[in-house]
């Protein structure tokens, strides 16, 4: 099957606004294309998006073998370990899954409450009072800190520190303009060490040295009594009875740790936004908060009671998913809610797209975040984190420490915006974020 018969879409020019604008870019498409396009880009594969939700229930529940989602995430392996789960595909994803399950099962998750309270006290105490500061920033901070805590199991002695600076410095770069083309192989290029790829190269590496000396001092000391993610994986085994490489773990921490940390800390920025944009639904967020804590501690007991600002969170992410979509890429040629695609061609279910719907969600424009409250929302109208058998790993864990961090928030200050400010999209890495780091100004409450 040709692939002159997919979808018409935007031109090149056109789709650089996707770099710039992403859900201005999403819009146009679907107002001028409807529930199918194309978009194209030299070098790689064409990418069919799609907002119809049939297609997207299609997709979920589609033959593994047939819809790759690993060969669809491989432009990420620039950023992260390309032997970690995320890239792989069956049946090698799944038996890979099922040795990190048990590392964010419920209970896994809860007895991390404590750490990420801390982590986000630790950096509300060091806020400007009444002065404007951009809080991405200190989203960013409060992840980065949790996992370094929780996944890695790293605390605040030499070898922490020296992690925790060539991360800072790796996911710095990752980071910037120029870094988001990291994505393309025609940009990893190894000038020197002065030249933005040459660095990552040996950052990574400083890295890698790091992790792997901590391995082998683990697996020597042992991991009994640990509760960090690290741990979990030194100690797990496969069906032969077989530990899992360090090459692999090695990837796995760093899938972990930028997917975790620069997609949560943009989904809470987004919160933010939302929450100081409209003060009746902060207020009523807070009020609960005050109900839920009655002057006591926030943790692991008292989590799950905050439904108001969980449905805050996902209300949210509806409307600003800091990935706009996710992909398939197709083995073979499938015919997809009636429409036929050819194999080799990366099908992208848009999450932006699908969650504005009117006929899925009334009014969809409106930040309304009763509609978590009234009703259990389907897999495939609402899907911030993906779904099927690649729902995102560590989505349990993020929406558990969103809640905290938003909650703590909420109770130690006041946030306004700043003056003249307007959020819109912009690429942080491999997460949308709000433009300018969102600007805000915080006074004490408590």
């Amino acid at each position: 099957m040709p692939l002159s018969v997919l979808p018409p879409g935007p031109n090149l020019i056109a789709t650089f606004g996707f770099v710039r604008n992403p859900f201005r870019f999403l819009d146009e498409c679907a107002q001028r294309y409807g529930d199918w396009f194309t978009v194209r880009v030299p070098g790689v594969l064409p990418f069919v998006f799609t907002s119809a939700p049939d297609a997207v229930r299609e997709v979920f529940l589609g033959d593994p073998d047939a819809l790759h989602a690993g060969e669809a995430n491989r432009p990420l392996g620039a950023f992260m370990g390309e032997r970690s789960s995320l890239f792989l595909d069956a049946p090698e994803h799944l038996r890979q899954r099922r040795l990190l399950l048990p590392a964010f099962h419920g209970e896994q998750v809860a007895s991390h409450a404590d750490a990420m309270r801390t982590a986000a006290d630790n950096a509300i105490a060091s806020w400007p009072l009444g002065q404007q500061f951009p809080i991405h920033p200190q989203m960013r901070a409060i992840t980065f800190e949790t996992i370094i805590r929780t996944v890695f199991g790293f605390e605040d002695d030499s070898t922490g520190t020296e992690l925790r600076a060539s991360l800072k410095a790796l996911f710095e770069i990752f980071s910037s303009r120029l870094g988001t083309l990291f994505s393309l192989p025609a940009m990893r290029i190894d000038a020197g060490a002065w030249s933005p790829w040459g660095r990552a190269v040996r950052l990574t590496r400083q890295v890698d040295a790091i992790l792997f000396n901590e391995f082998a001092r683990r697996r020597k000391e042992g991991v009994e009594g640990r509760a960090d993610v690290l741990s979990m994986l030194l100690a797990a085994r496969n069906e032969n009875e077989q530990p899992l490489p360090d090459e692999v773990i090695c990837d796995e921490m760093y899938t972990l740790m930028l997917a975790g940390h620069e997609t949560t800390a943009a989904s809470m920025a987004w919160v933010i936004n939302r929450l100081i944009t409209n003060p009746d639904v902060m207020e009523r967020a807070r009020a609960e908060v005050s109900s839920v804590l009655r002057d006591q501690q926030l943790d692991s007991s008292n989590v799950g009671k905050l439904k108001y600002v969980e449905a805050v969170i996902n209300e949210t992410m509806r409307l600003d998913p800091v990935i706009p979509n996710f992909g398939r890429t197709l083995t073979r040629p499938l015919k997809i809610a009636g429409r036929d695609l050819p194999a080799g061609v990366t099908i992208a279910p848009c999450i932006y797209l699908v969650h504005r719907r009117p006929e899925l969600w009334p009014n969809p424009e409106q930040f309304n975040p009763d509609r978590f409250l009234e009703a259990r929302q389907s897999p495939y109208s609402f899907f911030p984190f993906g779904g099927g058998a690649r729902r995102c790993l560590g989505a349990a864990f993020a929406t558990y420490q969103m809640k905290i961090v938003i909650a703590e928030i909420l109770a130690r200050v006041n946030l306004k915006p700043a003056p003249g400010y307007k959020a819109s999209a912009t690429r942080r890495g491999i997460a949308f974020a709000p433009s300018d780091g969102l600007p805000v100004i915080a006074t004490n409450r408590s």
